[in-house]
């Protein structure tokens, strides 16, 4: 198989004619059949499906889309001359044999002379760039942010198994996630152009021709969305209410995870509790990777090695510490095994054309693989799946392998729907429908409890069921580098519960790469150190007490700011937002279009990592300390510097200077931060008390906080509560109020007032569901990263 290959434009067939089908419109010509049809399917939202008269079968079998949306109100094609126009909730669309205009308020996309063709079951659109100066989203994919000039193969791949001698670079191309998004900035306005279509796909956004933006689906049935704006936030938010956006995670699931394959003995377990307790750092979830098999074979465990897990997991648990245990799909091709045994019987493997088993070479040797596009064979996963969990005391489930990975087994000959289904129908959505599953296990073992899940593979939509993590990288800085990039434009793309392995899962580490590694991920979403057997050990504690300080600063500055976290995921959940953000995605700034070197955690946070190392960038001594010197563009309005303590004013490049230590964090004026002062025993959280951090230098501060149990899944029913918090700062005195609205009981969360930045403040008025109190603010410390800062409380 060729990546970075395309059909090349003179190769497609052309209309020469159109004329009225029903409800859509026929283009027509030698070689060519296409069928054109438009619905609107919610507010700033319109679906045009083309269907190629080469395909045999014009079903839809995408899973991208929520149930509710994929049918919406057809729009009638009116034909005027040599034109079919389509009129939409969001603007018009006008078709001609070979053309397409969609024209909406102060935005256009039309396609150039020449542009919709056919070849074979291959279709091209082909869009003409005019005016356009940024591309994003496109899921999970190295290189810039902004990628204006790339191109994107949309094939769900093992990276490090195809790109094995280049795996280590950061232009590798297709990736582990297929998701053909691509939210384009028009002049300062943006458009999201969603491809709906399981099959693989390319997209060329002016690399190969500048100024023309390549389609092109090697097959069946694509459903264009076209995402109105105005604003990246419009974009962003009706599409992750069009494909779904991600359920709450446990608390638990926000902290800090540690993994290795290697992991062997539950004696190295019981060890990394005791070592990650003598550091002094928080530790969430320890994580088996396959050693923990019998042999791989899938839902057993060695039990030389791990005579009682259920034990061992509940003992974990009882010191804070949760277990996750990755779960491949490949089965053991093994009679006598049961679970195979039982596949065979149930028929839920996935057959060749002709009917036999298809049979691949992973991990257990010879392997079957689930035929996830089956009811049947998702509910036998379901319960395999919830009877270990149930019988191992697991809390949190780990897809891998699900590309899907087959060792040296060609995919192509692996068919779905009992040999019916072509590979191709179902390849980006296995790992899609592997989540659905598992989710449901999770489910069946507690009904009313969240599950926890991640994948390596996605498609769009599976944010409805797993979060996921960007795959086998290197430990290098250009993987650093490359993380931020890939993880904004994924959280872009619906996937907000997102994140890579931290300090690189393939070679070695070193010291100053590993904290700077935890530090530009700190406030990611998920956040999990992760390495191979064959690297450098890089827990915490491995290079010295210098490297596990600064690597503890980093780790308690999350847990410190956990309820900021689980804000941003609620908000998510209620809005489409993203966890972490580009600066473009709040702030209108010719630079912020291809900045991807820093991000924003929801919209108070600014976060801009050292990215560079000893030798690799400018940096300065003073004192005798080395700072690594970076330029940080600052948007406009007071930022408050959290390493010094200090007002800083923006709208300009900061060029600043940090030492091993620190990590450069400011947080907005007007900006409201949850913080959780108490002591930090791994997952043990008790947030009945909060702080809530105000920065109020010219603006006044306004958050909403959701109140709910954080563990249950009853907040999709309606339980839960808002807590409005208003504050500003008059004179020598703070005002703050608190009113409390929502099904949730009021009071249960006791919140403390604490002022940053003004000193010659020294009253505090706090109103909470209309009752008043007064108190006078003391000085205190408190702790951000490495530092304690002096603030009022």
């Amino acid at each position: 198989m060729f990546f970075g290959q395309k059909i090349h434009p003179l190769n497609f067939d052309r209309a020469e004619r159109f004329h009225l089908d029903g409800e859509a419109v026929k283009l027509s010509g030698p070689g060519m059949a296409l069928r054109v049809g438009c619905e609107t399917v919610m507010d700033g939202c319109c679906r045009l499906r083309f269907e190629n008269g080469q395909v045999a079968d014009s079903t839809q079998y995408s899973d991208a889309v929520r149930p509710a949306y994929r049918r919406g109100a057809v729009a009638t094609p009116r034909l005027e001359a040599d034109t079919a126009r389509f009129v939409t909730a969001i603007g018009q669309i006008e078709l001609q044999p070979t053309r397409l205009r969609v024209a909406m308020t102060e935005v256009m996309l039309e396609t150039v002379a020449d542009g919709i063709g056919c070849c074979g079951e291959a279709l091209l659109l082909n869009f003409a760039l005019t005016g356009v100066n940024g591309c994003y989203g496109l899921g999970e994919r190295a290189g810039p942010l902004n990628k204006l000039g790339q191109t994107a193969d949309f094939l769900n791949v093992d990276v490090v198994a195809v790109f094995r001698h280049t795996y280590a670079r950061d232009d590798y191309d297709p990736t582990y996630v297929a998701i053909p998004l691509a939210i384009l900035k028009v002049g300062e306005r943006f458009l999201g152009v969603f491809f709906d279509n399981p099959h693989r796909v390319v997209m060329d956004v002016g690399k190969t021709r500048p100024g023309e933006f390549w389609y092109q689906a090697f097959g069946g049935v694509t459903d264009l969305y076209l995402l109105a704006g105005p604003t990246l936030r419009e974009v962003t938010r009706r599409y992750a209410a069009l494909t779904g956006r991600a359920p709450l995670p446990p608390l638990w699931a926000l902290g800090y995870h540690q993994c290795r394959w290697g992991y062997r003995h539950e004696r190295e377990f019981r060890a990394l509790a005791e070592q990650f307790a003598a550091a002094d750092v928080p530790v969430s979830a320890l994580w088996y990777d396959i050693d923990y098999m019998d042999e791989y074979r899938l839902f057993s465990w060695d039990r030389l090695d791990f005579p009682d897990p259920a034990g061992l997991n509940r003992e974990l648990k009882d010191a804070g510490i949760h277990a996750v245990t990755i779960v491949d799909p490949g089965v053991k091709r093994e009679p006598g095994y049961p679970v195979y045994d039982s596949g065979r019987e149930k028929a839920v493997f996935c057959q060749t054309a002709s009917g036999r088993e298809y049979v691949g070479k992973v991990w257990p040797g010879d392997t079957v693989f689930p035929d996830f596009s089956l009811p049947a064979a998702r509910a036998w996963w379901a319960a395999y799946l919830a009877d270990f969990l149930r019988d191992s005391a697991v809390d949190g489930v780990w897809l891998d392998m699900n590309d899907p990975a087959t060792g040296y087994s060609r995919t192509e000959e692996m068919c779905f729907q009992h040999g019916q289904a072509p590979h191709e129908r179902y390849h980006n959505q296995y790992a899609h429908f592997m989540a659905l599953a598992s989710r449901a296990a999770c489910e069946q073992r507690d009904p009313d409890g969240r599950p926890f899940l991640l994948t390596r593979s996605a498609c769009a939509g599976t944010q409805r069921y797993t979060a996921v993590w960007t795959g086998d990288n290197a430990s290098n800085w250009d993987h650093l580098r490359m993380a931020l990039p890939c993880s904004l434009n994924l959280s872009l793309s619906g996937i907000a519960f997102n994140g890579p392995d931290v300090g690189g899962f393939m070679d070695d580490t070193n010291a100053e790469l590993l904290v700077r590694w935890h530090q530009a991920c700190c406030l990611f979403p998920f956040f999990r150190n992760h390495s191979s057997r064959d690297s450098r050990f890089q827990e915490p504690w491995q290079f010295g007490p210098a490297t596990l300080a600064a690597i503890r600063g980093a780790i308690r500055l999350r847990y410190r700011l956990l309820p900021y976290l689980y804000q941003c995921f609620f908000a998510h959940w209620r809005d489409g937002d993203p966890v972490i953000r580009p600066l473009l995605y709040h702030y209108d700034h010719p630079e912020y279009a291809h900045l991807g070197d820093q991000y924003l955690v929801g919209d108070a946070l600014l976060v801009a990592p050292i990215l560079h190392g000893e030798g690799q960038g400018p940096e300065s001594i003073q004192r005798g300390v080395k700072y690594q010197e970076r330029r940080i563009a600052l948007p406009a309005g007071w930022w408050f510097d959290l390493n010094h303590g200090v007002w800083v004013q923006g709208g300009r490049v900061l060029h600043y200077a940090a030492a091993a230590d620190e990590l450069p964090l400011f947080a907005r004026d007007g900006a409201v931060l949850p913080y959780y002062a108490g002591p930090l025993r791994n997952s043990f959280m008790h947030l009945s008390a909060i702080e809530l951090h105000l920065f109020c230098h010219d603006q006044p501060a306004q958050f909403e906080y959701t109140l709910d149990d954080r563990e249950t899944r009853r907040y999709e029913q309606g339980t839960w509560g808002l807590a409005q918090v208003t504050a500003e700062v008059r004179e020598e005195r703070t005002t703050v109020k608190i009113e409390e609205s929502g099904d949730y009981p009021r009071e249960t969360v006791r919140f403390t007032p604490v002022v940053y930045g003004h000193p010659e403040v020294r009253k505090l008025e706090l109103t909470v569901n209309g009752r008043a109190e007064e108190r006078k603010l003391r000085t205190e410390q408190r702790e951000w990263l490495c530092r304690n800062l002096m603030v009022q409380a």
